[in-house]
């Protein structure tokens, strides 16, 4: 039986996550697989990301996304691409159910290893995933989601907070 998410958090370290990419940003980064998929595929991929994100539209779930401040300094797509991508972070960021998060890049934290995500269930049940360039793996092992419960924690501790996040995103976009 497929578990319905209560909330999500987030920690990515390379990308802008796939719940708050805009499409162009989708787009391009489906463009960029390797081995390269058919134009078929990535316009699939990008409709059903697309999808995904009206899941952000459900006030009774709750969305965290922390990511490094250096995510937001990789333009992916054109200079206009980009911009629209802050912009949209902006926007989603400002939904009391969406909190987005940016850690300064001169931090060291144990969240530099790799990107995780954590997942509660309607039913309170606690998941955690990672993923890698071939292969993402779910978690319900509590010791294990406890470690990332407890490393995202830290992570939190050491990021901007809401507010001073979006002036740090409205602040690259005034350098654009």
């Amino acid at each position: 039986m497929r578990q319905r998410r209560r909330g999500l958090s987030s920690y990515q370290n390379q990308l802008i996550p796939g719940l708050l990419q805009t499409e162009a940003t989708a787009r391009a980064l489906f463009q960029a697989h390797w081995p390269p998929p058919d134009d078929e595929t990535v316009e699939e991929r990008v409709a059903a990301r697309l999808e995904r994100q009206r899941l952000l539209e459900t006030k009774s779930k709750f969305f965290n996304f922390v990511m490094e401040a250096s995510v937001l300094s990789r333009r992916v797509g054109s200079a206009e691409d980009h911009k629209e991508q802050l912009l949209h972070l902006l926007t989603v960021g400002k939904q009391r159910n969406v909190v987005v998060q940016i850690v300064p890049s001169d931090v060291v934290h144990p969240g530099l290893n790799g990107p995780f995500v954590l997942l509660e269930t309607a039913d309170h049940d606690r998941l955690a995933y990672e993923e890698g360039q071939a292969m993402g793996a779910l978690y319900a092992d509590p010791q294990r989601v406890s470690a990332l419960t407890n490393r995202y924690a830290m992570i939190l501790g050491q990021a901007l907070s809401p507010e001073e996040s979006a002036r740090f995103i409205s602040k690259l976009l005034e350098e654009l």
